[in-house]
Formats: structure tokens, C-alpha cells, sequence
């Protein structure tokens, strides 16, 4: 039986284990997947443990952090600079990225289009990966975060990789205007905190559409508020299932279908909503 886990802190809530164990049944894979909440400061101490699974997935805060712990990346965490997925290959652990997969699925399931102004909130792990393929789609791009220090070294990394792209960045306490998609990869509003929007509520409010990559819960402040102008909205929800999928596919070389991930999904969101 194949060892996976799911790293970072904290993960008192996640519901990964639920749906790897679906998709492994799905698969007719045999695998285990666990839980390792590893504290702050602890991730180099974990990797002789780490190294003894087939695979595991990343989460905050370690998607940056676990690179240089790694010996080697594939094509896509290297262009996003960020990692979800580790597998092991001939002694060697190799990260990729399957978040991008989950990313995309989740907008074109929700009929939400990567075009126009868009503004993404947060500069982590997702963030990387959610701003990379907003510049390869061809979009303009407002970063804005807490600090705008924080924003500028971000750009930064992105003008290196799309040095033509119109990327901007602003403080997300002062954000103003009309934005076509609004992308949330920061935890405001995640359980238990489910009061709070990343973005002013009259920002919210006007956006043509809004992707939260915050699963719990399913509708955040942030959808609410989008949602009282009719805008298209996601939850992460999708975007865990697909990429879980697609992390399974790397493992284990198993395949999945639409059905098989609307299934999940909605399992998913009936614990999720009766639960917390």
C-alpha cells in the first residue's frame, strides 16, 4: 500500500484525507493518506520522515519553503515557483504543481473566464500560480497585499518571467474600483474567521466575478458580497478536488473523470456545510 500525506500548519480542518480516500477508491489504488501539521521552523526536521512516503502534498505556508529541501522540480513548479505535490522517484523526491490543473478546472466549471482586469489578493504559494496564469492568459494584474513592499518583490518575479505584462500593485486596505475577476489566494475569511473579505466590500461588490481559493466555507464573505451583483463565483473547493486528482495521477498513473470529480464535490460541500 502506497504512503501519502498532506504537510503544512495548520490543518486541524482538512477535509484531503476524505478525498484522496475517495479517489483511491475510485482508482482502485491502494493507498494511505494522513495528516503531519508540522510547527513553525519544522519543516527541515520532517524530511528523513518525508522521505520515507511515495508522495505527499503541500499547503500553506510551505509551498515556497519546501523547494530548496527538494532535489528537483519539474517544469511547472519551477515556472510557478511554488509546490503542491511531491512523489518519489528512484530515491529522489521531485516537486510539481497541480494546483494550476485545479485552478483552471475550477473557473471553466463555473463558467468564470481568465480575461480583463484582474485583481489577486496575497503574494504565497497560490498567489504565484494563480498570477502566472493570469499573465499567460494575457490579463493585467493588480497585486495587492497588506504591505505594497511585499507586492513590489513579487512583481518583481513575475516581470522576470513576463517581462511585457501589465502588473501593478496596491495595499489591499485602500483598494478601490471595478475589477472583471477578483482572486483571493490569502486565508482572509477561512473558518473560523468567516466574517472578514480580503477586499473592501464595495470592491466586492462590484466585481464581475470572484474565485476564493478558501473552501471552508464554501460560501466566504468575499462570494457573498460578489454575489449580490450577480456575479460568477468559486469556491477552492473544486480546485482541491482537481488537484488532488491530478496529484493521484502523478502517483499512481490513475485517471479520473468529470463525473468522478462532481461526485467528490459534492460529498465534499455536504460535509463541509453540515459539519461547521
Amino acid at each position: 500500500m502506497g504512503k501519502y500525506c498532506l504537510i503544512g500548519h495548520p490543518l486541524g480542518h482538512s477535509v484531503s484525507p476524505m478525498i484522496h480516500s475517495r479517489l483511491f477508491a475510485i482508482s482502485g489504488k491502494s493507498g494511505e493518506y494522513t495528516l503531519k501539521d508540522i510547527p513553525t521552523g519544522g519543516l527541515a526536521g520532517a524530511m528523513d520522515e518525508l522521505r520515507g512516503l511515495d508522495g505527499f502534498n503541500v499547503t500553506i505556508p510551505y509551498k515556497q519553503d519546501i523547494i530548496p529541501l527538494l532535489d528537483g522540480l519539474d517544469d511547472r513548479a519551477r515556472f510557478y515557483h511554488a509546490v503542491n505535490t511531491v512523489r518519489r522517484c528512484g530515491g529522489k523526491l521531485l516537486g510539481s504543481n497541480t494546483d494550476a490543473d485545479g485552478f483552471l478546472h475550477a473557473l471553466e466549471d463555473a463558467g468564470i473566464e481568465l480575461k480583463g482586469s484582474v485583481l489577486l489578493c496575497g503574494a504565497g504559494g497560490v498567489a504565484a500560480m494563480m498570477a502566472a496564469e493570469t499573465l499567460r492568459h494575457g490579463c493585467t494584474l493588480t497585486v495587492a497585499t497588506r504591505t505594497v513592499g511585499k507586492a513590489m518583490n513579487f512583481i518583481s518575479s513575475l516581470k522576470r518571467a513576463f517581462p511585457d505584462a501589465d502588473v501593478k500593485s496596491a495595499a489591499l486596505p485602500y483598494l478601490s474600483g471595478h475589477y472583471d475577476l477578483i482572486l483571493n489566494g490569502t486565508p482572509a475569511g477561512m473558518y473560523p474567521d468567516i466574517n472578514i473579505s480580503p477586499v473592501p466590500s464595495a470592491v466586492a461588490r462590484k466585481a464581475g466575478a470572484v474565485f476564493d481559493a478558501i473552501y471552508n466555507p464554501i460560501e466566504t464573505e468575499l462570494i457573498k458580497l460578489a454575489k449580490e451583483n450577480g456575479a460568477k463565483t468559486a469556491c477552492g473547493l473544486r480546485m482541491l478536488v482537481w488537484q488532488a486528482a491530478a496529484a493521484q495521477e502523478l502517483w499512481t498513473g490513475a485517471h479520473f473523470t468529470a463525473e468522478n470529480i462532481d461526485g467528490i464535490c459534492s460529498e465534499m460541500e455536504d460535509f463541509i456545510t453540515g459539519r461547521f
